[in-house]
């Protein structure tokens, strides 16, 4: 297949290349922030920062800025203003030893990007450069077929776990990241329930996809022209359309996305030019990131919604069904904790595309069109809705059971105390005085009625306190729900 497309071969420099390959990866259960306060959120954020720093003191560890969207920030009149952040914590490492060795070139990792999100998952980018084997040759070329043959290769084999030196890098950091969470006594969303399948423990930080950014640079403007044709055809491998800026091209497309600039823009930072091209080289970088973390961490809580109903639905037999009852009590708590992660969710999601730049929407709105991001929260949206209408069915089924039950119960002692009158009005030596039952009754007839109308006055009387113990156990759990203690996020 790739013979046939590229035919007609134009190489490219490797001096002039560099390829960033991003992809998310999942590290456990989300974080349960419900119980902190904006002020201490940052102090605890710092703290787990300057942890991590202490055990990798040899990587750059950041958290996002206030102008980052950052969880907290005070504004203009002194007042505070809460955010949800594009991302928990942020690790740079220098990695220059790293090599990944092909039949003839060397692929090297300069850089590695690794960032924490709040709800389980974190994104990994690795900045990487291709050189020829055994040459100091500078300025050596690389065909567009062989350099997509070569990522391609490398992006299977960190998917599935080969490239060993990338595996032991993300599971050290990311289990001492754990680790210091557990130790700042930041909760686990999920801390008392068993939320990840044995497929997906299997699973935790194993890359799951990777997205790879090609930017090549060039000295001078009539040779932009040259290095587009050779990544055209990466270009419509991916669905990519090409969009021109001044001085630049560039496009997003599934899997691949590319730039091309002229080096003298980079270099020049201060004109306008220099100015959009480096948020337009930012954006590549931060919205695919996030992008890829959103789209899987969507598909997490869609599948556990997906779970939960399906359980639910498994213990619906209607002869089970008040048996059952503290099974769907328990099911739906979880469920209801998955509703409030989803609209936090929801609101990091919109908040990250808001204070997007005008370059960032541009590449989230054209990403959008080939990855159906916002179609994947959709989807998520829809498995809410429908989690929530099963649920309230159920819980309609077990009310009208309980009422029918209850009606039941009331019609037998109705019954019984009717009969129980009857005998009275019939019964002429009958009264209350149970202590002197042996001697006050003159027939069989009469003692029928005082057994009957005692076994009555029983059963009424236990109906009385019945009704009684159930409407007091409905009023203090109203009482309980009115006056617990409510989260920040419940606010």
């Amino acid at each position: 297949m790739f013979k046939k497309l590229f035919a007609s071969q134009t190489n490219l420099s490797t001096d002039a290349l560099e390829i960033i390959l991003t992809g998310p990866f999942q590290i456990g259960n989300p974080l349960d922030f419900s119980q902190t306060k904006t002020d201490k959120y940052r102090e605890i954020q710092e703290a787990v920062k300057d942890k991590m720093g202490e055990v990798f003191p040899l990587y750059m560890w950041k958290i996002p800025e206030s102008g980052e969207g950052q969880k907290y920030e005070m504004g203009a009149g002194g007042t505070g203003k809460a955010h949800s952040p594009p991302y928990y914590l942020e690790c740079i490492m220098d990695c220059k030893k790293i090599k990944c060795k092909f039949k003839k070139y060397n692929f090297t990792i300069k850089k590695m990007k690794i960032k924490f999100y709040e709800f389980g998952f974190a994104t990994v980018s690795i900045f990487g450069m291709i050189s020829l084997k055994d040459s100091r040759k500078k300025n050596t070329k690389i065909s567009s077929s062989d350099l997509l043959c070569i990522v391609n290769d490398l992006d299977e084999k960190i998917v599935k776990g080969e490239v060993q030196k990338i595996r032991s890098l993300i599971s050290n950091i990311t289990r001492k990241f754990n680790k210091t969470i557990k130790e700042n006594k930041v909760k686990k969303f999920f801390a008392s329930e068993k939320t990840l399948n044995e497929e997906t423990n299997i699973r935790i930080n194993n890359i799951r996809s990777l997205h790879r950014i090609f930017e090549y640079r060039v000295d001078k403007n009539s040779k932009i022209k040259v290095a587009q044709e050779a990544l055209d055809k990466i270009a419509k491998l991916s669905n990519g359309k090409w969009q021109e800026e001044n001085g630049f091209w560039h496009f997003v497309g599934i899997a691949n996305s590319a730039v091309i600039y002229n080096g003298n823009i980079d270099n020049n930072c201060k004109s306008i030019d220099g100015k959009i091209f480096e948020r337009y080289r930012s954006a590549y970088r931060t919205v695919l990131e996030t992008a890829n973390a959103y789209y899987f961490i969507a598909e997490f809580m869609k599948n556990g919604l997906f779970d939960y109903s399906r359980e639910l639905v498994a213990i619906e037999k209607p002869k089970y069904v008040i048996k059952n009852r503290k099974k769907f009590n328990e099911v739906e708590e979880k469920l209801n904790k998955f509703i409030l992660l989803s609209s936090n969710f929801s609101s990091a999601f919109d908040e990250f595309i808001a204070n997007l730049s005008p370059q960032g929407k541009n590449i989230w709105n054209e990403m959008d069109k080939k990855w159906n991001t916002a179609k994947t929260k959709q989807m998520l949206q829809d498995q809410l809705q429908n989690s929530l209408q099963i649920t309230g069915r159920i819980l309609q089924q077990i009310s009208n059971k309980v009422k029918f039950w209850l009606t039941e119960i009331a019609s037998i002692f109705t019954i019984i105390g009717a009969i129980s009158l009857v005998e009275i009005s019939q019964s002429k030596g009958f009264h209350w005085g149970f202590h002197d039952f042996k001697r006050n009754f003159e027939g069989e007839g009469d003692l029928v009625s005082m057994v009957i109308n005692a076994f009555g006055s029983f059963l009424a009387i236990l109906f009385a306190l019945f009704v009684l113990g159930f409407l007091g156990w409905g009023l203090c759990r109203g009482l309980k729900k009115l006056f617990r203690p409510r989260s920040d996020a419940e606010l």
